[in-house]
């Protein structure tokens, strides 16, 4: 090969491999300008002052009172719904309270994104849960209960991947188009197996085969009750007790709670013994009265379908519709079922042993007063208004401080201990 050409090579070589350091700049350009950009300051500026406005405004504007939503909100809702005026009501004032957070993490993640999509997503799991938990504390002028505190941050999170979505990011899409997903199955997921469906179905027509040996009152309570569970006991041999006792209150659930509770769990009723169900059910009582009986089983039955949390969750909600002008007032006596219910099935359910063991006492004598505390001096029929003033709402301290002493009473009733 001569000199010119061993020059011509030369050049040729250079020039692909000069493309080739181009080609991968504007690669890692492109990355680059994926994962950020940068603002001119004078947007920097008003998405910090927005950012700052909106977080004083969560702060000092007054929180949607549960129930409380604004007239024109829950016509809104009705009529894309078609709720009725309580349940409106309940869902207005959570949207409400949800867009609030949502639009604190929309402006969170605009303010962060000059800051690359991992790291800002990093300060965003740590940092806007905690500003709206604050705004929040703030707000209301004590720390935020449970259910507060869960709104906010799934509400905060969906905001800032909306904001990321907005900036075309496809990561961000991805991880809304995931958690909206996961978020929709945990909040729908409350079916049962067949297996599950059968035992129950099985459970309920030998208790209905009992009915006329069963007697009114809160004596027809334990008597219901022990035969159910005996039922799961003879059923229980060499096999889990779990099982069995989850059959036995759902059984309970449809017969003393509500045939609805078939429903939730996406089954079929015999609609021909609906009226065996409703003579059985206006005649049992849990301290001296029927609603009580129905609140408690029905609170029960929804541990089984779905969980602790959301059956607190549905029991709560009641009450404050219950507090509403066309309700019959907020009642912690119907909360306090609500509770020895969801107890109640946390213990039948939790393990082998504790279930075994539930199985047993049962059939061994407790009594219907055993499951649920004394209800005699706890407050019912409180209106809406009266219960933010006197009691401070759901999270007003009076509110808490009765909560609390139904807490200690269940600790103490003797069907609801847990297995030590």
């Amino acid at each position: 090969m001569n000199p010119i050409q061993l020059w011509a090579n030369a050049n040729i070589g250079a020039n692909i491999g000069a493309n080739a350091n181009i080609g991968a700049n504007r690669v890692k350009s492109t990355v680059i300008a994926s994962t950020s950009y940068r603002q001119p300051q004078s947007v920097r500026l008003f998405l910090g002052l927005a950012l700052l406005a909106w977080f004083v405004a969560l702060c000092v504007i007054p929180d949607p009172r549960p129930l409380g939503a604004p007239e024109w909100s829950v016509r809104a809702v009705r009529g894309l719904v078609g709720l009725t005026e309580p349940m409106a009501r309940a869902l207005a004032t959570l949207v409400l309270r949800a867009t609030g957070f949502g639009v604190l993490g929309i402006l969170i993640s605009l303010v962060l994104s000059p800051v690359r999509i991992l790291w800002a997503a990093s300060i965003v799991v740590l940092f806007a849960p905690l500003l709206a938990v604050v705004s929040q504390w703030i707000n209301h002028g004590h720390f935020p209960i449970a259910m507060q505190i869960q709104l906010a941050v799934v509400s905060v999170v969906i905001g800032t991947l909306v904001g990321y979505s907005i900036q075309r990011s496809l990561i961000a899409v991805g991880t809304l188009v995931i958690f909206a997903g996961g978020l929709f199955v945990w909040g729908t997921s409350t079916g049962i197996s067949d297996d599950l469906d059968v035992a129950a179905r099985i459970t309920g027509q030998h208790l209905l085969a009992k009915a006329n040996e069963i007697p009114n009152g809160d004596d027809g309570f334990t008597a219901i009750l022990r035969a159910a569970f005996s039922f799961a006991e003879d059923n229980s041999h060499r096999t889990d007790a779990v099982f069995a006792n989850q059959a036995a209150i759902l059984a309970l659930g449809v017969i003393l709670g509500e045939e609805r509770v078939a429903a939730v769990a996406s089954r079929r009723i015999d609609l021909d013994r609906i009226a065996e169900i409703n003579a059985i059910r206006t005649r049992i009582t849990l301290r001296g009265r029927n609603d009580l009986a129905r609140h408690f089983w029905v609170s029960a039955a929804l541990v089984i379908l779905a969980d602790p949390r959301r059956s607190k969750a549905v029991g709560i909600g009641k009450e404050l519709m219950d507090s509403m002008p066309d309700g019959s007032g907020f009642s912690f006596v119907d909360l306090a079922a609500n509770l020895a219910g969801i107890r109640f099935a946390e213990i039948a359910t939790s393990s082998k042993e504790s279930s075994s063991d539930l199985q047993m006492r049962i059939i061994r004598g407790l009594q219907s007063s055993d499951f649920c505390p004394d209800i005699d001096d706890l407050p019912e029929g409180i209106g809406r208004d009266q219960f933010h003033t006197e009691f401070g709402g759901l999270g007003g301290l009076e509110t808490r401080r009765i909560i609390e002493e139904i807490q200690g009473r269940l600790d103490a009733s003797p069907g609801l201990m847990r297995l030590r």
